[in-house]
C-alpha cells in the first residue's frame, strides 16, 4: 500500500497545485508526503578568476545567486507549509495516525538527487514539465534512475476510481500495472487500452522475437485479484500511439492513465517512446503513472 509519497516544491507559482495533487493522493492512504525543494549550488557555473572578471565581481555574482536561492527556498517553504495546513496533514518526520508530512531541503543537481531519493518512496509525484530541459531531466531522473513509479500530475485527483491502462505487454508496462496496483484494486472502473500496431511496431516485434501484449492474459490475471476489467482496441486512425491513448482515455472519462515509460537507447525511443512523450507534452485530461 502506498505509504510513502514524494513532491517537489521549486517555489514557483506551480508549486501549489502539485502539492495539492500530492496531498489529495495521500489522503486515502494515511501516506506521508516528503516535500523536497533541490536548489543548485550557486557556486557552480560561475566564471573563473582570470576569465575577464574580477575576483570581487565573482564573488558578488555568487553572492547574489545565494541570495536569489534563499529567498526561493523560502517562498516554497511558505507554499508547503500552507500546503500542509490545507490538508490537516501533521508535520512529522516519522510515522503517525494520519496523512503526515516533511519539508527538506538539499543543494545539488536536481535529476541525480530526486533519483536518489525517489528509490525510497512508493511514488513520486511531479508537475507536467513546461518543455525546459531541467524539468524534463529531473523526471527521467526519477523515472529511469530510481526503480520506482512516477506519477505527473494534471486534471486534479478526484476520479482516480476509473483507471485506464495503456497495455502493449512490455516490462515497462507490467512495471506499471504493479505500481499503480493500489489505486486498480480501488478501481470502480479498469480498462485495458491496446492500439492498433502500426506496420513499424509490427515489423520490430518480429525482429526482435517481443512477446504478444496478450491483454487477455492481463484481464485473467486482475480477475485473480477481484478486479473486473474490459478490454478496449484503439484505432489511431492516422493518430500517433500517445494521441491515440489519450483520446481513449478522454473518451471513457479516465481519472488515471497507467502506462510504461520508452527506453535509453534512441532505438527504443522511436520505437517505443512516442506515447510517453506525446502525454510528457501534452495534456492527457488526467493524471498519468509511469514506470520504467
Amino acid at each position: 500500500m502506498i505509504k510513502h509519497i514524494l513532491t517537489l516544491a521549486s517555489g514557483s507559482a506551480s508549486d501549489a497545485n502539485l502539492l495539492a495533487d500530492a496531498f489529495d493522493l495521500a489522503q486515502p492512504f494515511s501516506a506521508h508526503v516528503d516535500v523536497l525543494h533541490i536548489r543548485r549550488d550557486p557556486r557552480r557555473g560561475l566564471p573563473v578568476h582570470g576569465e575577464g572578471m574580477s575576483l570581487e565581481a565573482i564573488e558578488s555574482i555568487a553572492a547574489e545567486a545565494e541570495r536569489k536561492a534563499v529567498e526561493t527556498a523560502a517562498t516554497a517553504r511558505r507554499t508547503f507549509e500552507q500546503a500542509a495546513a490545507d490538508a490537516s496533514a501533521a508535520i512529522s518526520d516519522r510515522r503517525a495516525d494520519g496523512m503526515t508530512a516533511r519539508w527538506r531541503e538539499l543543494v545539488g543537481e536536481g535529476p541525480y538527487l530526486l533519483a536518489a531519493e525517489a528509490r525510497f518512496a512508493d511514488l513520486t509525484v511531479l508537475a507536467r514539465p513546461a518543455g525546459a530541459p531541467e524539468p524534463l531531466g529531473v523526471l527521467e531522473g526519477a523515472l529511469f534512475e530510481s526503480g520506482r513509479p512516477v506519477l505527473l500530475a494534471g486534471g486534479g485527483m478526484t476520479r482516480l476510481d476509473s483507471v485506464a491502462i495503456a497495455w502493449n505487454g512490455s516490462p515497462s508496462a507490467v512495471r506499471a500495472v504493479a505500481g499503480a496496483w493500489d489505486f486498480i484494486a480501488r478501481a470502480s472502473t479498469v480498462s485495458i487500452l491496446v492500439v492498433e500496431q502500426g506496420v513499424v511496431n509490427s515489423l520490430t516485434s518480429a525482429i526482435t522475437g517481443r512477446i504478444p501484449s496478450d491483454p487477455e492474459r492481463l484481464a485473467e490475471h486482475l480477475a485473480w485479484h477481484g478486479v473486473q476489467s474490459s478490454i478496449r482496441k484503439v484505432g489511431r486512425e492516422g493518430r500517433s500511439v500517445g494521441e491515440a491513448l489519450a483520446l481513449a482515455a478522454r473518451e471513457q472519462g479516465a481519472g488515471l492513465l497507467v502506462m510504461g515509460g520508452y527506453g535509453h537507447s534512441r532505438l527504443r525511443e522511436i520505437v517505443l517512446g512516442g506515447a510517453t512523450r506525446y502525454v510528457l507534452s501534452h495534456a492527457v485530461g488526467c493524471p498519468v503513472l509511469l514506470a520504467h
